[in-house]
Parts: C-alpha cells; sequence; structure tokens
C-alpha cells in the first residue's frame, strides 16, 4: 500500500486559528508520500508532526520535490531544517529553484526539466509543465505523475487547467489519485483561472479525464489548495458543493492508502 498524507492544504496566506486539528485549520500544501518523499515541504510540517503525534516523517523524508518558487511552494528555511534533521536531503526543482536555494549544508540539489523522468528508489516521477505564473523570470512550474506499485499518481497543485505538454503524457495514463486544487472554490472566472481552478475547471478536468479514458470511476480524485479566506467554514460549503461528484475535499492530516 502507498500511503498518501496531506500535511497542508491552503495557499497564500495559510488559515491559522486556535484549534491547529480543525479541518479549517489551513497550513500551506504539502504532500507526503510514504513518509519516503515530500512535495513542497513548509516550516508548518515540523508543527504538524507535533500536533499530530506523528513520529519520524521530517526525518525519513530525504526526498523533497518543489513545484514552483511560490512562497506557499518554496520554504528555504524547512528545507534547511529538514537538511540539519535528516543528516542530509536531495531537492529535486528547476533551475530556477536552485538559483533560489544556493548552497546550504546537508542539502543536495537536483535540477529536473519537465518530461524528464526522475526514480527515487522504487518511485518514478515524472514532472509536467503546470499552467501557473510565478514571479521568477523563466521559471516553468511544474505538477509530478507519480507511479510506484502499479499505481500511478498526479499531483496537480498550482496548474489551472492542464497544460498541453502535460495531457500529451496524461493521456497514456490510467490514474488511481488525481490531485487537483481549487484554489478560488465557487467563484465566477476571472484572470485568476490561468493559475488557479475555481470548482468548475476542477469538474471540467474530471469530464475530460474521464472521457479520454485517463480516469475511471475508481479513481480517487480529491481537492486540495483550498482557499485561505478568513471565513471559517469552507471546508464544510466545499464538501457540500462536491457532494453529488467523485470529488472528496482534503484537509490537513488527510490521509489516503492506495
Amino acid at each position: 500500500m502507498i500511503k498518501l498524507r496531506f500535511i497542508g492544504t491552503g495557499g497564500i496566506g495559510g488559515v491559522r486559528i486556535k484549534n491547529k486539528l480543525s479541518k479549517e485549520y489551513r497550513r500551506f500544501s504539502t504532500f507526503l508520500i510514504d513518509e519516503r518523499i515530500i512535495i513542497d515541504p513548509s516550516e508548518d510540517v515540523f508543527e504538524f508532526e507535533e500536533s499530530f503525534m506523528l513520529s519520524g516523517f521530517t526525518k525519513s523524508a530525504k526526498d523533497v520535490f518543489i513545484t514552483n518558487s511560490s512562497l506557499d511552494h518554496l520554504s528555504i528555511t524547512a528545507i534547511e531544517k529538514l537538511g540539519a534533521v535528516c543528516g542530509g536531503i536531495r531537492v529535486y526543482g528547476s533551475a530556477a529553484i536552485g538559483r533560489e536555494l544556493g548552497e546550504i549544508p546537508n542539502v543536495e540539489f537536483i535540477e529536473i526539466s519537465p518530461l524528464y523522468l526522475v526514480k527515487v528508489d522504487k518511485y518514478a516521477i515524472l514532472p509536467l509543465p503546470a499552467n501557473h505564473k510565478t514571479d521568477t523570470e523563466g521559471e516553468i512550474a511544474l505538477n509530478y505523475l507519480i507511479e510506484c506499485d502499479g499505481k500511478t499518481i498526479f499531483y496537480g497543485l498550482d496548474g489551472a487547467m492542464i497544460a498541453p505538454g502535460a495531457w500529451q503524457i496524461l493521456k497514456e495514463c490510467k490514474l488511481d489519485v488525481c490531485v487537483l486544487e481549487c484554489a478560488l472554490a465557487n467563484d465566477g472566472y476571472s484572470g485568476e483561472c490561468f493559475n488557479h481552478n475555481n470548482l468548475e475547471m476542477a469538474l471540467k478536468i474530471h469530464e475530460i479525464m474521464l472521457a479520454a479514458g485517463v480516469a475511471t470511476e475508481q479513481t480517487k480524485f480529491i481537492l486540495s489548495h483550498l482557499p485561505t479566506s478568513k471565513k471559517r467554514t469552507i471546508h464544510e460549503e466545499m464538501c457540500e458543493a462536491v457532494e453529488n461528484t467523485p470529488f472528496k475535499v482534503a484537509y490537513d492530516g488527510y490521509f489516503l492508502g492506495i
């Protein structure tokens, strides 16, 4: 079984309330695979480990993948701490990420590019180009296609509708899990939709994937990178909005085994 855990499900700003175990508390979006690979770790990972009474993953997640250089996806402080705690980590990201990181003790940076496969132990990880613009000149944001033990996972945060180059790969896949962002929730269409999904866009991606055979009725669709409005009932409202759809709404601590 592959163990997937959502350490954080928010975006810029986050949502911080008194109860850190609440589904309305949203750390920056961070994804953990088998306590071995971590995507976009923020400083919140250390607090999360303590709050949820977990132990070990900040010492065992030695391979770190970064999607883009936005503040809610790249934390140099977290990488420095993970490197020290683990006694050495590998960080995979675009050339832009390498420039942001510079030289950090206990951190080996490995530059990756869209459509070039990376192998980490039993995991095959393919970076895919994402429809997301950052403030870093020339940067190509990344989504990730992860294969392990016959299972295929698409992690598509900060990507809006799927980029053509990514779709050329995805259309040949059969997904077991598809994680999509929904930072715009039920908002209407605006210029932000070139960077982020609203719910209608996420539902359209599901429809296209189903029609193309990329997804089946058994594929698990999960929404993350949720709104960081100060409104405290967004999780409940999102669950109501997707009640008659295949989507589940992730929250900090959400666990899935496949």
